[in-house]
Formats: structure tokens, C-alpha cells, sequence
């Protein structure tokens, strides 16, 4: 099993906007870290946990190019708001993307992204499929 850090950064990310403190300002690459985020591999399965705004960037970094699922620990946009670009795993995959999370979870990304739960017929959208998780052991599937 190899586990990727993507991301060990704050919400708003390190350095944040605006932020004129020592870190932020730092030249040291320690202090430049994405929003929270951790890639699994396994000789079967690639699994995100969380999905944030900086999710495009990360893969592209770590050149995934194959994803099976992703295990959502909360609706924060900042766990959440990367999920737009699982569409390319779409595509690659030619089909939805595991989301593995609780329910109020599920029902914070489907607010979130209510587009993409219409019955319009754009190919566009990101496609995903919920599998419920609670606190419980459970197993991802292939």
C-alpha cells in the first residue's frame, strides 16, 4: 500500500490570501500546502480521500490517471469542492465514481452539485454512485 499526502494544508490553504504572517510569507516550499487531501493505492484500488478545491491540481501533480473511489469524511466545501473535475475520471473510466460517505454527507455533495442529479442528458456532468458508509467496518468495491 503506498499513501500519498495531497494536501496538509488549512481550509483556505497555506499560504492563505492576504495572510502577511511569517508562514504565509515564507520562501521555505514546507509553508506552500494544498487543502487536505490523501491519495491510497493499493495493487487493486486508488482511492481519495476527500475531494477538494484543489483536487484537479493534486492529480495532475501526482499523475493519477486512474481513480475507483473516493472516501468523503464531510460536506465542507473544502473536502467537496473539487468533485466538478471527477469528470475526467468519467471519461477515462467510462463510468461514475465511487462516493463513499455517511448520509448527511451525501446529502450536503447532492446540494452541493444538484446539476449533476437532474435527468438532463448533458455527458458533461459528474457522475457519481453513493455508497453509504456508517461506523461500521466496511469494504470498497471494485
Amino acid at each position: 500500500m503506498q499513501i500519498t499526502f495531497l494536501g496538509t494544508g488549512t481550509s483556505g490553504g497555506v499560504p492563505l490570501i492576504g495572510c502577511q504572517c511569517r508562514v504565509c510569507k515564507s520562501d521555505d516550499p514546507r509553508d506552500k500546502r494544498l487543502r487536505t487531501s490523501v491519495l491510497i493505492k493499493t495493487e487493486s484500488l486508488t482511492i481519495s480521500v476527500d475531494c477538494g478545491p484543489d483536487f484537479r491540481q493534486q492529480m495532475l501533480r501526482e499523475d493519477v490517471r486512474h481513480l475507483d473511489s473516493i472516501l468523503m469524511t464531510h460536506a465542507h466545501k473544502d473536502h467537496t469542492g473539487g468533485l466538478d473535475d471527477i469528470r475526467s475520471f468519467n471519461f477515462i473510466n467510462r463510468k461514475a465514481v465511487d462516493i463513499y460517505c455517511d448520509y448527511p454527507t451525501e446529502l450536503g455533495i447532492k446540494e452541493q452539485y444538484s446539476y449533476a442529479f437532474t435527468e438532463t442528458d448533458y455527458p458533461y456532468l459528474p457522475k457519481m454512485n453513493f455508497h453509504r458508509i456508517s461506523d461500521f467496518a466496511f469494504e470498497f468495491r471494485i
